[in-house]
Order: structure tokens, then sequence, then C-alpha cells
């Protein structure tokens, strides 16, 4: 165990441990004390981290990352060790990451530690702090998926290390102006030509299929069920129509999925819902909810029955938008991405940024090298 304890400025009088992992029982009652004074998205919500901990993330190389101010626990964090060249080179940590491409397809955004509500920007500061002066034989330190607000970068900067940010746009719908305006989501938000594409393909469903409806699972069965014919139908299209195998294709991240599912509850975690026209069905939508905002994640859409509509994708999405806008919902995150759909639907975007600490050095240079040949938006 390392720990830092340093004096003086407010954004300093942190003491900060990385250590192994505790009984995970432990670690939960820890987690969710901290969870319930924080202001935590679901990506840092223990039913999204107890859950990874406990299907892919490999325990012996996690750390439990704490920052704590006058003897109160104000942040944690896991930490993921990797070391490259047979295990002999110098330590990648990375925040709520493996380091593995399969492992960390299941794309983990609006991270960061879980912090006491308005100590955010000092609890980080005080983890990058912390590496630079009192970890040993790492070389990056990697934090992705953090909302750029969240990122207090004049503190983190230092001439021992080089900051380097991927930033991509996150758009949303903003649920709670549309309600307070009363105002109708598809009559006020997309533009004319997406607003046309919209109607046109709910007609053609509605003519030659039936009524459209949507239906949400709410039994663990029936969550199970929607979930198996999502990935049903979100595969058939890549397998098929890109060679690509999806975002299902590898039984750990389906068994990542079912323990999720498993871990959530009627008003937290995972979301399942259904559009049909008729007897048709149209697609599966998989959404995260938490605290009054939904995060879409995947989709599963029968593009062989009801392909030739028009959109069905974009009407799929505008209907759960309708539908948790009619269900309270204050906030519909179409997640990152520079996706032409996303934007065509959102009021609004954030930005979201995949932030490396590189300790500065020859060995920092060539992984910049690597990092700019392979393309990537670098804002620092």
């Amino acid at each position: 165990m390392r720990r830092s304890a340093e004096n003086g400025t407010p954004a300093t009088r942190h003491d900060v441990r990385v250590e192994h992992l505790p009984a995970m029982d432990v670690l939960e009652a820890r987690w969710r004390a901290l969870e319930a004074r924080s202001r935590c998205s679901f990506f840092q919500s223990w039913i999204w981290i107890g859950t990874w901990l406990r299907t892919l993330c490999p325990l012996p190389r996690a750390r439990l990352m704490s920052v704590w101010l006058d003897d109160e626990c104000v942040g944690l964090g896991i930490v993921v060790e990797q070391r490259r060249w047979f295990a002999l080179g110098l330590k990648h940590v990375r925040l709520h990451q493996v380091g593995e491409r399969v492992a960390d397809s299941i794309t983990i955004e609006f991270n960061g530690v879980l912090s006491l509500a308005g100590c955010e920007h000092d609890v980080l500061a005080a983890c990058v702090a912390h590496f630079e002066h009192h970890e040993r034989h790492w070389l990056t330190l990697y934090l992705p998926g953090l909302d750029m607000d969240g990122i207090p970068l004049e503190r983190l900067r230092s001439p021992r290390l080089r900051l380097q940010m991927m930033a991509r746009p996150t758009p949303y719908v903003d649920l709670a102006s549309l309600r307070h305006s009363q105002q109708d989501y598809v009559s006020t938000v997309p533009g004319s030509s997406t607003r046309a594409r919209l109607r046109r393909t709910a007609r053609k469903l509605a003519d030659h299929f039936g009524p459209l409806a949507c239906s949400t699972a709410v039994t663990q069965p029936d969550r199970l069920a929607f979930f198996d014919e999502l990935i049903r139908l979100h595969q058939a299209h890549w397998d098929e129509d890109t060679g690509e195998h999806g975002a299902f294709g590898d039984p750990r991240i389906v068994a990542f999925h079912r323990a999720l599912i498993a871990a959530s509850t009627s008003d937290a975690g995972v979301h399942l819902m259904r559009l049909e026209a008729g007897d048709a069905t149209v697609g599966y939508l998989y959404h995260l909810v938490w605290r009054g905002t939904s995060c879409f994640y995947q989709a599963g859409i029968d593009y062989r029955q009801v392909g030739q509509a028009g959109s069905p994708g974009l009407l799929l999405l505008a209907s759960a938008i309708n539908e948790f806008l009619g269900n309270g919902f204050d906030r519909y995150e179409l997640m990152a991405g520079h996706v032409d759909y996303k934007r065509a639907l959102a009021m609004a975007e954030g930005r979201m940024g995949w932030l490396s600490v590189d300790r500065v050095g020859w060995r920092a240079r060539i992984v910049d090298l690597y990092r700019r040949r392979r393309g990537g938006e670098i804002v620092l």
C-alpha cells in the first residue's frame, strides 16, 4: 500500500491510499455509503462497478484507490494495473478499465472517481498528484470517459506530467426543460427533415403492420427475454450485414450484461423496451437509468422485416425519448460519438474526454508518437 498526505492549501490536504481490494461485501458497503452522498453517474454506481468487478475485472491486478479528508472518505475508485513486455515493463494504470479490448468493449462513459458531492475536482486532483509524487514504476494513468466539466485541467498540469485528451461530443435531450415548457419532443426538437423521416417511417409501419406501441420489460424473466431478442437482432445485423461481431459477440460480455440485469432494480440499472407495429417487432432498446437520467446503450432492430419502412432506428429512439419524457425523467443521454443520428435527435451536447496522464520522459514521447500516428483529437 502507498499513501500520500499533503497539507497546506485546501486542494492538497488529502490522504490518498492505493491498496489491495478488501472483501467484496466490505467494499460494497463502503462504496454504497459514499455513493449515497455523491452526484455519481450510473457508471460510478455499485450496480455497474460491482458487476464489472465480479465478471470482467482481473482482481489480482485491481487496487482500491481511496481519498480521505480529515479522516472522512471522500473518494473511491478501482484502478487496474497492466504491464507490457511479458510483465517486465512499466505499469499502465486504468480507472475502471482493464486494458484488454474485449473486456473494455462495455465502454464506460461518465466515468470518474466516486466522490463526495462537491469534492469531485479536489478528489481527482489529489489522485493525480498522488501518482505523480508517491507511486513508482508507472508510465500512464488512463482516465477514460470523463465528463469534461469534471476535469480540473489547470490543477492537473505539472512539468513532470504530460496530459493528453481525446474529446468527443455527448448529445443529449433536456427532458426537464421540455416538460417545464409543456412541449412535445418530436414537434419541438428534431429539425424539419428529421421530423419528416420519423413521420414517414411511422406511417409506413402503421399502414403495413398495424399501430405502433411501446412496452417495457418489468419482471426479471421479461428483461432477460427482451435482452435475448435484442442480442439476436443486434448480432444478425452486424454479423450478416457488416461482417463484424457486434457488441455481444463474446460470451464474457453477454455474461456481464446478464449479471447487470440481475443486479438492477425497477428504478436503477438496465431498462429494456420494445417497439411493435401491430404484431411485428420493430426493435428493442437497452438503456441504463439512474437518478432521473436515461442513457441509450444498445439496440437491436429487425431490419429484415421493417428495414424498408425508412428509418426504424431513428423512430425507435424518438419513441423512447417520448416515453422517458412522459415518465418524468430529466435527461436522455445519447452517449458519446460523432454520429449523425445522435445529433439529429439531440437538443444540445456536452463533451467527454479520454484523459491520459503520462510521465514525462523518452518512454512517454514514444507513446505520444504512437497515439499521433493512430489519430485522435489532442486538445492539451
